[in-house]
This record gives C-alpha cells, structure tokens and sequence, in this order.
C-alpha cells in the first residue's frame, strides 16, 4: 500500500511551524482563542494529558502525597506578606477586579501564597509531615514570546507538591523523593531528562535551593521542564508554619515544593515526532494500536467481522485499540491520518491476511512492516511496545549527544550555540562569572551545575579550576 505524506506538515527542520502544525493536525490544541498565550485543549491533547496526568497521580499518591484542589483567587494580602515572591513575580501577576473597581485578589501564578496561610491549621489538623498536591491552571503575564504548551499565559495541567518537614534533613530526603518520581515520569515518557542544581541567587523567588530538570529541544533551544524548589524555613517564617516540639517550643517548619505539567507533552511532541507528525511511547498513546481494514467489495463483510474480532481479542487484552471503518476515505489516507495522531502500531488486515492467518503489523516509531501470525499478536504487540518505548528514548539519546559539544572558551561555545547547539563548559560557581556568561550575549544563559561528577577543569571565565558543569544555550 502506497504511503501518503503528511501535506500541510512542514518538514521538522522548520520546528516551531512544524510543531505548530502538529499541535493542529493532530487535534491537540487550538489556537486560535481571542485571548494571546492561551488556547483551547482539543479531545485528543485531552486524552494525551490525561494519560500522563493519571501516571503522576499514581506516583505521587503511591509515595503517600495527597491530592487537595486550593481556589484559584488568591489573597493580595497574603501575596504580599512575602515581598521576595510578591517581587519576583508583580510584573506577571494577573489581578481579579471586583465589581467595585478594587482588587484585592490576584490569579495565582504559584500556589505558596494560597496554602501556605493555610498550612499552620492543617499541621494542627494532621500532623507533620504534611504532604500534598494539586493539579490546577496558573496564571502569569508572560513578556517573551509565548508558544503553546511551552511558554503560555495560562499554564494548564500544572502539579505542585507542597511538603512541610520537621527538620531539614527531612526536606532534604523529600526533594530525593521528588527527583526520583520525576526521573520516572521521564522514563514513562521515554525521555531522559538534564538534571541541574541552580545557583541560590537564580532559585524561584525565596527559596534557597532548586533541582531543575531540562530538555533540549530539536532546535538546539533548551526547555526547563520541571522544578524541585527548596525553601528551608523561609516561607515558614512569613506565614507562622509551626509545630510544637518534645519540649513545647515553637518550632518553623522546613519546605519543598515541585511542579510541571503540561510541558513534559510539549518535550514529547517536540523530541519524538518527525516528518510525518506525532509518534507517541505507548505509555501515554490514548489508542495504542489502530485496526485499518484493506476491503474489497465481495470481501467486505468477512474483512470487517475478522476485525470486529481482532478489536476484542485485544481490548481484552488491556491494550488501547481502535478501528477505522469509514468508507469515505482511501486506506492510504486512514495511514497518514493516524500516523500524524502518532499512534505507535499499526495494523492492516484484508483478504490475503485472512487466507494466509496473519497480520500485517506497522511501527510508527522505525515506519517499518511485518507479518505477524495471527495466534501470536497479543504476544508481539506487548513486545512491540517495550521495544518502541526504549527505540524512542535511545533516539532522544543520540540526539542530545549530537547536541552538546564540550568547550574551554566562551567564544567558542557561543559559536556553537549560535549554529543551533548546545555547550558543555566547566564554571566555578561563582555569581560574577555565571552573570558573565548570560551577560555575554542577549537569549543566550547557562542553566546551573549537571549532577554528574566530572574531572576537574578550568572555568571558561576566571580559569579557576573546578569540577563543576554547566550547560550554555539559548532557552525557550
């Protein structure tokens, strides 16, 4: 059967017309909402993120964090109490004005201010540790240039965990807590993530500390996607957070918090889609395998009743199928359809998979065809999954190897950030050279220390000798 190209698809080397026109063919998101740096979520980006949501829930509720859900109007009162957040974020912040003309509530663009009032209560009503999540929208007027999913004005589909620990050691051992749940939403989605620690003078607003995960995407832009922010006791001080000790003293609280959301979609749409549009881990693929029917007219009834049975065979099975059995459209444009959806297995049966008792199975992931025995399906389709699973992530791999180059000067590292790459330099830690190094050159910055141990060298700015690594790029 003769492959249909995707038409209106630009090729992925115009990436964000490419991704635009993904985010529309494959029914992801609309546009085209009259309000800039917010969009429409359409059914099959629903599903998607659902998909991914339902995981994270599972994670985080598995580790014994509660799901809560905290009004989206938040107290100006409480936001300003903590002047470095309310500092940090005024120039974003979106205010509700009330009938009369004052406003005296603002959108949340984080949730601290709207808990954590509340959380000196729940200590009293719970006990330590306090451990919880919510998945909601956050609102923050951005002044880059916004991309949907990436950057927008109206963050969808956005967790925070909020934690409160009695000694620092604890908080500690819950920020780990939180890496390893990320490194495995990661996983789920076959893709290994950047993991950094960001200097204290470019943490979110009052924290003193963060883990920051990162992906590169196919243009060489890098995309923070994920942080665990340590807060110490700084909130807890602002907002009275406290718990008696063994000896009845008043003691503060020490903090976490995480989020992300709807970006690890965006890094999964951006980092396995190609030329023909979506291709999806079966992880989160809302249908994991569609049935496309090769139909003739005196065989059409056979061809559809061997399909029906094929579809029920497999849902049985725990696998997400479907089966496209509308007659208006060629075979050939039923692949390309799907193929955009990125649906990860394809399968084609007609008359002569009937007779010989077999199946004629498609990979999204390599474009490549099989013939499959009937009776072995179930078994090779699980199979088949696993394998696409750890195909895409090692393809994701080789992609962030070509991406980063290592280099001893700034001059030669900024030569290869500008031709779309990404530099590896060695940084002593130091504010004054960090600032240098974002100084250097307008949209281009470092984005903290890689966790990974490496052997001493020299700093690219003050040549101090240094084991610590950073990343240079331009970022999204």
């Amino acid at each position: 059967m003769t492959e249909i190209k995707p038409r209106e698809l630009p090729p992925k080397s115009n990436f964000i017309k490419w991704y635009n026109s993904v985010l529309k063919l494959a029914d992801i998101a609309d546009k085209r909402y009259p309000i800039k740096g917010t969009f429409v979520w359409l059914p099959y980006g629903v599903k998607l993120m659902r998909n991914i949501k339902e995981y994270w829930d599972k994670l985080f509720q598995e580790s014994g964090i509660s799901e809560i859900l905290v009004p989206l109007f938040v107290s100006r009162k409480n936001a300003e109490a903590n002047k470095k957040w309310y500092e940090g974020f005024q120039k974003n912040l979106y205010s509700a004005v009330l009938p009369t003309g004052k406003s005296q509530f603002i959108l949340r663009p984080t949730g601290e201010p709207a808990m954590y009032p509340l959380f000196s209560l729940w200590i009293k009503d719970y006990g330590l540790p306090l451990r919880v999540y919510e998945t909601v929208s956050s609102y923050r007027y951005e002044s880059r240039t916004t991309h949907t999913l990436i950057r927008d004005r109206e963050i969808t589909f956005w967790y925070e965990i909020h934690t409160a620990h009695k000694t620092k050691a604890e908080s500690e051992e819950e920020a780990q807590t939180h890496l390893e749940i990320i490194r495995k939403i990661w996983k789920y989605l076959s893709i290994p993530p950047i993991v950094v620690n960001k200097p204290p003078y470019e943490v979110f607003p009052g924290a003193v500390g963060a883990i920051e995960a990162y992906t590169i995407l196919p243009d060489g832009r890098l995309l923070e996607n994920g942080s665990i922010n340590i807060l110490g006791q700084a909130y807890s001080k602002i907002y009275d957070i406290t718990y008696m000790d063994e000896e009845g003293k008043k003691q503060y609280v020490w903090q976490i918090c995480t989020g992300n959301g709807a970006r690890y979609l965006a890094a999964v749409i951006a980092l396995h889609g190609d030329d023909r549009g979506l291709c999806l881990p079966p992880t989160i693929a809302p249908v994991q395998c569609i049935i496309v029917p090769i139909m003739q007219k005196k065989s059409r009834q056979e061809v559809e009743a061997e399909c029906l049975k094929l579809k029920e065979k497999l849902r049985e099975a725990g696998i997400r199928v479907e089966i496209d059995l509308r007659e208006n459209i060629t075979p050939g444009e039923k692949f390309y359809q799907w193929e955009i959806k990125g649906v990860p297995v394809r399968i084609e049966t007609g008359p002569r998979e009937i007779e010989k008792k077999c199946l004629t199975v498609f990979r999204r992931d390599l474009l490549t065809r099989e013939t499959v025995e009937s009776n072995r399906i179930i078994e090779h389709l699980r199979e088949l999954m696993n394998d696409i699973g750890a195909t895409l992530e090692n393809r994701v791999k080789r992609l962030f190897e070509s991406k980063v180059r290592d280099f001893d000067t700034i001059e030669d590292a900024f030569k290869w950030v500008r031709k779309g790459g990404v530099a590896k330099v060695s940084w002593c830690g130091g504010q004054s050279c960090y600032e240098r190094i974002c100084e250097t050159e307008q949209a281009i910055e470092a984005i903290g220390t890689l966790l990974e141990t490496e052997k001493k060298h020299k700093c690219v700015v003050c040549k101090k000798e240094t084991a610590n690594r950073t990343l240079v790029s331009k970022i999204y």
